[in-house]
């Protein structure tokens, strides 16, 4: 495997990472960024790996968290070792892009009370219990990832209009690992990954505010200002969780409702013309607008892309 880094390591072929789900699947375009210097950070349950090589799935059960917070007004705490425990090259330490896209989406997660992971070394890590019911329980919580292009303003601009957390995975020395990092040396042998949780500017200058998984002892509470500048030269990859799915929301055939928008996403969605990570009540409209014209195009109707009275006649007889 080429690329390995100690904590993250980028192991997706081109072909793979162009599989990837896209922001254009679930945005029009990203919205302006409204830089202000900030007092107050948005932070959240500040994680503690300890030495291990957590910090991917310790970004992820953030991340789940603050969905949880957004969904249910609380703000759940995931494990980390439950999908780390399951990553695909166990043999190494850290994960790699393949968990993170392919294999953690399947997985779903349980809570960290049922497979602690703080301040738990890698060893400690690996042998916490992981009982036999814990896959079911964990499938309650599946999860959808979109790849983000890996751009400063873009990453600010998806946590301003989403409210989530979004993972970015940096080319790493620990030389360099301060409040602000910046670049110091020219080869960096090691990886990390950490949730970007915020944005502001400081003396006039943009930063993301990240969180990172090494405790609350380390930079300001555990919060470090990221520039554009060490961004570009660091950054390699960036993402957010979509949502996570209930198992118990995994529906049947829809049916069409005459002039619902919300019906009538249901079931260009059953057809097919959706990305498949993409929720119907959650697409954009010019994405909407595309599955429309695909839908009249698939049935030799007027492609317009608006649902009039043809094409509600013809979501009505397909979806009685």
């Amino acid at each position: 495997m080429k690329n390995i880094y100690n904590g993250c390591r980028d192991t997706q072929t081109e072909e793979q990472k162009s599989l990837n789900y896209k922001l254009a699947e679930v945005c029009s375009s990203p919205q302006a960024v409204n830089w202000i210097e900030k007092s107050n950070y948005k932070s959240y349950q500040i994680r503690d790996q300890d030495g291990s090589s957590q910090c991917v799935t310790m970004t992820l059960a953030t991340e789940m968290g603050i969905i949880a917070l957004q969904k249910y007004g609380t703000f759940i705490d995931f494990s980390s070792c439950f999908p780390y425990q399951q990553r695909k090259y166990p043999q190494y330490g850290g994960c790699t892009s393949e968990d993170l896209f392919e294999v953690f989406p399947k997985l779903g997660n349980i809570l960290e009370i049922l497979m602690p992971s703080q301040k738990i070394g890698e060893s400690a890590c690996m042998k916490v219990p992981k009982l036999s019911y814990f896959d079911d329980l964990a499938k309650t919580f599946k999860i959808k990832r979109i790849a983000l292009p890996i751009d400063f303003e873009t990453v600010a601009s998806t946590v301003q209009a989403t409210k989530k957390g979004v993972s970015i995975w940096v080319r790493f020395d620990h030389s360099e690992w301060t409040d602000k990092p910046q670049v110091l040396v020219e080869n960096p042998e090691g990886g990390h990954s950490v949730t970007v949780v915020d944005f502001t500017l400081i003396g006039g200058k943009k930063y993301l505010v990240i969180q990172d998984s090494w405790g609350l002892n380390y930079a300001v509470k555990g919060l470090r200002f990221i520039s554009e500048e060490y961004f570009k030269a660091r950054c390699y990859q960036a993402s957010y969780l979509l949502s996570f799915l209930m198992q118990t929301e995994q529906g049947t055939r829809p049916t069409y409702i005459n002039k619902s928008v919300s019906s009538a996403k249901d079931c260009l969605k059953w057809e097919g013309l959706f990305p498949s990570n993409v929720e119907s009540n959650e697409v954009a409209d010019n994405i909407y607008k595309t599955a429309i014209k695909a839908f009249q195009k698939r049935f030799k109707l007027v492609s317009d892309g608006i649902v009039g009275p043809i094409t509600r006649q013809k979501l009505s007889e397909l979806y009685k």
